[in-house]
């Protein structure tokens, strides 16, 4: 560990009551303003794409904190938009703030390895910022792996996943060490819901999605994932808020952001 600042589970918490209901412009001012208090360097990633599927063109911007240095990299991100109408405090300004307060505690750490702190725009639209990353930075020879971060203020059990498929044999062994070290309850499922870690996985690259889930819904978002239908008992509780206007820091909780802070670190 390094001698750098300590972070709160209500830091982390009150970052998340600060950037829920912001438009999509204001969530990325929000996180440059956190990141400048922090005199932390960070670059931003505009990008155009054509999405043919749609037959339009989607504008976003990737900010991007480098830390660091050495060929071979590690990439730690969190989807930083949320879907129109929903206040995106669990989805995914939970993961925004993690990724804020491992910046904040990891900032001195003496690193081997180039490792970037991504904050993904456009994910909720079909993962558009993490491709674009993926296109522009993540070579294969010098990639290591991928940490997701999506969904980490509800519950109490470390959901991790999709598990399997070769492209998360070397972090495996570190995501199990982690639970061995905090005794944080892990869920391991091959199956894991749309996000930023697919961009990596298309390119046959290192990566692993963490997310904090209420006890239980490890299995039922494994149900949901092939767009079956599920009924309303077996209903993922995180679903229930989440894309929708319910998704307010309300139900988020500090004790659950302090567990992916801590596992994730």
């Amino acid at each position: 560990p390094s001698p750098s600042q300590n972070v709160t589970s209500q830091e982390l918490l009150n970052h998340v009551k600060r950037i829920e209901g912001k438009s999509p412009a204001d969530r990325k001012t929000y996180i440059k303003d956190q990141l400048r208090r922090m005199k932390i360097r960070f670059q931003t990633m505009p990008f155009r794409s054509f999405i043919p599927s749609r037959d339009t063109t989607v504008t976003g911007e990737n900010i991007i904190v480098p830390m660091g240095k050495g060929k071979k990299r590690i990439v730690v991100g969190a989807h930083s938009d949320a879907v129109p109408l929903s206040p995106g405090a669990n989805d995914n300004g939970g993961g925004v703030a993690v990724v804020l307060g491992l910046i904040k505690s990891l900032g001195d750490h003496p690193w081997k390895y180039t490792v970037d702190f991504c904050f993904f725009d456009q994910e909720e639209i079909g993962l558009i910022g993490s491709k674009e990353y993926v296109k522009k930075y993540a070579e294969k020879e010098n990639h290591l792996a991928m940490i997701n971060l999506d969904g980490e203020g509800t519950g109490e059990e470390v959901y991790v996943g999709p598990v399997g498929g070769g492209d998360d044999d070397l972090i495996m062994p570190f995501v199990r060490k982690a639970a061995q070290r905090t005794k944080f309850p892990l869920q391991e499922r091959a199956a894991y819901p749309d996000s930023d870690h697919e961009s990596f996985g298309r390119a046959k690259l290192e990566n692993i999605s963490v997310s904090i889930v209420p006890k239980g819904d490890a299995d039922k978002l494994v149900a949901v994932v092939p767009g079956q239908r599920v009924d309303a008992a077996n209903y993922p509780e995180v679903l229930k808020v989440m894309h929708s206007p319910r998704d307010s820091a309300k139900y988020v909780t500090a004790k659950a952001l302090q567990m992916s802070f801590e596992f994730t670190k």
